[in-house]
């Protein structure tokens, strides 16, 4: 009987924390739920621990939104910033359904210009867009906000780009290039568990 309660206490941990979800079908689940604007299906690929951080732009530097789950088709305690709530609700990713994974660090695309459509899958721990972003910000302090950086401030970033290193370690990079244009995600394995964990804006975006 305790053999049997254990089995059954093992399939129940798998099925509810998805053990066995591959790069492949994590990555299928986001572009299917973020197409579908299905927030539930959305919310269920983020980790609670962690959430869900949007790399964006602000003038000529990257910045980040953070938000612990999202809603894609109203404007809520969940929204991030304008405009990209708007855009959540309108992008598509399209044709994207025959395409194969390829994993390679190549992004294959530049600005607008897609030279390659397809699936891409960075190698684990290549990409640190995101903790770039926020060393840059913080060296740079003064001259984006036009003050001194306080040593609350200096500490509450130190500490960020800690958290967010550490994320970027265990991560994959996604690009999407499809017919509607670049879509640029990150999973990170947690454990033992992919999750959906950075959607980065900034580097496909042609305007800055």
């Amino acid at each position: 009987m305790r053999t049997i309660i254990l089995v059954i206490s093992c399939i129940i941990h798998i099925v509810a924390y998805g053990q066995h979800r591959t790069v492949r079908q994590i990555v299928d689940h986001v572009i299917n739920s973020y197409n579908n604007k299905d927030s539930i299906a959305f919310n269920a690929l983020l980790n609670k621990d962690v959430g869900l951080y949007f790399i964006t732009t602000l003038g000529v530097n990257n910045r980040w939104t953070y938000s612990p789950k999202i809603s894609f088709n109203h404007h809520t305690d969940c929204s991030i910033n304008a405009p990209y709530q708007d855009f959540l609700a309108q992008d598509q990713i399209s044709n994207t359904t025959k395409k194969n994974i390829t994993y390679s660090n190549q992004p294959f695309f530049e600005c607008e210009t897609i030279y390659k459509k397809g699936i891409f899958v960075a190698n684990k721990g290549k990409y640190h867009t995101l903790s770039e972003s926020i060393n840059f910000y913080k060296i740079h302090y003064s001259d984006i906000i036009g003050e001194e950086i306080t040593s609350n401030k200096r500490q509450e970033l130190d500490y960020l780009y800690s958290r967010v290193k550490r994320i970027e370690t265990r991560s994959r990079r996604i690009i999407v290039n499809s017919d509607t244009g670049t879509f640029i995600f990150y999973i990170t394995k947690i454990d033992r568990q992919w999750w959906l964990t950075i959607i980065d804006f900034a580097s496909a975006d042609c305007s800055v």
